[in-house]
């Protein structure tokens, strides 16, 4: 399974379209080195790497919500990213413990990634 990105994806404020972008490319770059090495400590750092990168966005789209003056970006907005994080560290920590698969942790990041910014980024964008 590969994500492409589609202009549908775009929620309108260019920073964080151009995040968005990356991240399609890491989750499909995670998907494509995952099944050609057996090289657990680069996996490990590839989901480290995606990790980080979730939580480095998260931060720079509220500031970025902040900077354009739109309003319920400490409240809803972040408990959201909160909460994905948490589930995205749960997911990680499964598929280290082998409890969830490769397989199972990209469609939980692709709906993830999917369900999150075509809905909540939209709209909370679309707020302005």
């Amino acid at each position: 399974m590969q994500l492409y990105w589609v202009p549908e994806f775009e929620i309108g404020n260019e920073y964080v379209d151009l995040q968005h972008r990356y991240f399609v490319e890491l989750i499909n770059r995670v998907g494509i080195n995952f099944r050609e090495t057996n090289d657990a400590a680069y996996k490990e750092k590839l989901i480290s790497e995606l990790r980080k990168y979730a939580d480095f966005h998260f931060t720079s789209e509220e500031n970025i919500a902040i900077s354009c003056k739109i309003p319920g970006v400490n409240h809803h907005h972040h408990q959201l990213h909160l909460d994905l994080l948490k589930d995205l560290n749960q997911y990680a920590e499964n598929l280290d413990n082998g409890l969830k698969t490769i397989e199972e942790f990209l469609e939980f990041i692709t709906d993830w990634f999917l369900v999150h910014t075509q809905h909540e980024d939209r709209k909370f964008f679309k707020a302005k």
